[in-house]
């Protein structure tokens, strides 16, 4: 799953960024926490809308326009991988 490109939606469901998976390790540490089994680590390539809140935030992204060019994490469940609006890490 690493390396593929998806779209990062937010809770309403709206397009908000894409980007690349880089790591679902669940012991790896990003943002200062262990990504786990709820989150997945993403490289954010563009900003569909740039003022949404990051899922988890730190001292320097609190919105989307911040993670830009870094790997944030993102709820795996908002991790999109088609039009079909398919999950990533569904069955």
């Amino acid at each position: 799953m690493t390396g593929k490109k998806v779209k990062l939606i937010d809770l309403e469901n709206e397009q908000v960024a894409e980007g690349i998976v880089m790591s679902i390790d669940p012991r790896k540490i990003v943002m200062g926490r262990p990504i786990g089994h709820v989150y997945c680590e993403v490289s954010i390539n563009y900003a569909n809308k740039p003022d949404p809140s990051l899922f988890v935030k730190d001292d320097h992204r609190f919105r989307i326009k911040d993670a830009i060019g870094s790997h944030i994490l993102w709820i795996r469940d908002y991790v999109l991988v088609d039009e079909a609006k398919r999950s990533l890490f569904s069955s």
